[in-house]
């Protein structure tokens, strides 16, 4: 079945397309250097998109992959929420920093890396135990689900970010 707006995309596709996003991000936040306004505004989309990213794996990808009887499959998404978690921690630290504090680069260097990890293991063990283990029509209709959410996601993050009585956040 075929939903207007959602593009047919398999579930690992999608989360390629991901990890292409933010793997880009990161290489604009590099070539910002010292520019603290494109730091910011760099890193408040990295952040975005990452959260968005592992909401969606969270919440529709992870669950079918763990629903297998595929003891590989069921520990490439363990090893993936562990990374998940360092990630939010990184993230949480760096709210905290200004992009002009000497621990900002630093930090975002130690995400990157982290996230280069994540994206390399996920692509390699996460996706291929799915492409085994899933159908391509169940693959599939999980892109569909994730597309889905993503949407809701970015409408929820504009709303938010569009806010009148929007926080003012330093990162």
């Amino acid at each position: 079945m075929k939903f207007p707006g959602v593009p047919a995309m398999d579930a690992t596709t999608l989360l390629k397309k991901d990890h292409d996003a933010v793997l880009q991000l990161f290489r604009e936040f590099a070539e910002a250097g010292s520019d603290a306004e494109a730091r910011r505004s760099l890193y408040r989309n990295i952040r975005q998109e990452l959260q968005t990213h592992s909401r969606v794996e969270e919440h529709v990808f992870y669950p079918a992959v763990m629903r297998l009887r595929a003891e590989p499959a069921r520990e490439a998404v363990r090893d993936a929420l562990e990374d998940h978690h360092v990630v939010d921690g990184l993230l949480a630290e760096l709210d905290q920093l200004d992009p002009e504090d000497a621990r900002y680069g630093d930090k975002m260097q130690t995400l990157q890396e982290s996230v280069e990890r994540h994206i390399e293991a996920e692509e390699d063990a996460l996706f291929a135990q799915a492409r085994i283990h899933l159908t391509d029509e169940r693959l599939e209709r999980l892109g569909r689900d994730m597309a889905i959410l993503k949407e809701s996601l970015a409408g929820e993050a504009a709303a938010v970010g569009s806010g009148a009585s929007r926080a003012v956040v330093r990162a």
